[in-house]
């Protein structure tokens, strides 16, 4: 197996010897180098690419910000960690869109290591260099251009509600990914990881939106004149009738608050591979949809022969990026494909991945594409395919629910 390249940038000396000595049991899996300024650190990267850099944000000469940047824009296929003793509410949105995770001195050896295996699980996957290189240099995602314009009108308000802008957020799939990749940084410091997004605002409260969209433009609106063809408004609604389904079917097996959330966030961002790779290879992504309307085959199966990656698989190596959890994560990369020996029982991807085949079953949003079957088989093999005809018709119930809402209250 090739050691994965693993750099280190801290002004003081005396911290790297400790990470040098902490992490000495990892030098059979890692190729670690050490650098005592940005400087430095950019001179090794000349000379030998790395696949993580972790960084101190506060340094002489050149900060963390600006290193993290200039890595960004030279190497973008290096992953980006901090590592700061600084836990002020600035340090922490300065770092926010040049880095892919925020992790707080001082760091245990198993929350490095355990950071630095997510961040890199998926690395080895790609074949499509290109591909990998752009997914590591996303900073946001682009959202709905009228859910975005409608938070920018709430935020200017005189008091804004968090209640207008957490179902704002709750709404978008771009929102929610760029929300909670700040909530759940080490920067909170909170004991269990968020999934909801309603709660990730009520945490970070309407200050420092503020802060993420008017001042340091994390949220953007899609531009939907460079890719006419591409319909956002459907993938959003797919996207959030999905989650809706696949907390709805948690919620039939009695699961959990936080289990209920996992699902939820899970479904409204499966399909968050096809936003970014929309927004970042228009006429190849044209020709997939192309040729997927014409041929009557998959997205999925189009995505594999044009980008030798599926939007899931690209989708969940930018939420590992960005320390979305795990069982997010990986339920979100198998969810056209799930494993042929699954865990007995309930799990994220089984919510998920029946509520992506129920809302195509259910909701008819574009009867051009072929849609992906559902995997019978890996639900009977998880122990719970005796379930579905319950969770057709909860989800049934819940999209006929949901409309009477909608009309009733536009928000949702």
């Amino acid at each position: 197996m090739t050691k994965k390249r693993i750099l280190f940038v801290d002004d003081e000396q005396h911290v790297l010897d400790a990470l040098r000595r902490m992490l000495h049991h990892m030098r059979g899996q890692w190729d670690m180098r050490f650098a005592t300024s940005g400087k430095a650190a950019l001179g090794i990267l000349a000379t030998a690419p790395q696949d993580v850099i972790v960084a101190d944000m506060r340094m002489p000469g050149m900060d963390g910000v600006t290193l993290l940047d200039e890595v960004r824009k030279s190497h973008p296929g290096t992953i980006r960690l901090v590592l700061s003793g600084h836990s002020d509410t600035s340090t922490a949105l300065q770092s926010v869109r040049h880095a892919h995770q925020f992790l707080l001195k001082p760091c245990r050896a198993e929350e490095l290591t355990a950071a630095i295996d997510r961040a890199t699980t998926f690395q080895d996957i790609f074949s499509n260099e290109a591909v990998r290189t752009v997914v590591a240099r996303i900073e946001t995602l682009p959202s709905l251009p009228r859910t975005y314009l409608e938070l920018l009108q709430e935020l200017r308000r005189e008091e804004p509600s968090l209640r207008v802008v957490g179902e704002l957020v709750n709404q978008d799939v771009g929102m929610s990914a760029n929300i909670l990749k700040l909530v759940n940084s080490a920067f909170f410091g909170l004991r269990t990881h968020v999934s909801s997004p309603t709660h990730a605002v009520n945490l970070l409260g309407t200050e420092i939106i503020k802060a993420l969209i008017i001042s340091l433009h994390l949220f953007s609106r899609f531009n939907m004149d460079r890719f006419p063809e591409f319909s956002l408004e459907l993938l959003w609604k797919h996207s959030l009738t999905t989650g809706l389904f696949a907390k709805t079917i948690a919620q039939a097996e009695g699961r959990r608050s936080q289990e209920v959330d996992d699902c939820y966030i899970s479904g409204l961002l499966h399909d968050v591979g096809k936003l970014l790779l929309a927004a970042n290879f228009e006429e190849r992504y044209q020709e997939v949809l192309s040729r997927s309307r014409t041929e009557r085959r998959t997205v999925h199966d189009m995505e594999k022969e044009v980008f030798a990656a599926s939007h899931a698989e690209i989708g969940a190596y930018l939420l590992g990026l960005w320390g979305l959890p795990e069982n997010v994560v990986m339920a979100i990369f198998s969810h056209h494909a799930p494993p042929a020996t699954p865990v007995t029982g309930f799990s994220t991807l089984l919510a998920v991945h029946a509520a992506n085949g129920l809302e195509h079953e259910l909701v008819v949003l574009n009867a051009d594409y072929a849609p992906h079957p559902m995997d019978t088989a890996f639900l009977d093999a998880s122990g719970m395919g005796h379930r579905l005809d319950a969770w057709r018709q909860a989800c049934a119930k819940r999209l006929t629910e949901e409309l009477h809402l909608e009309r009733k209250d536009p928000l949702r």
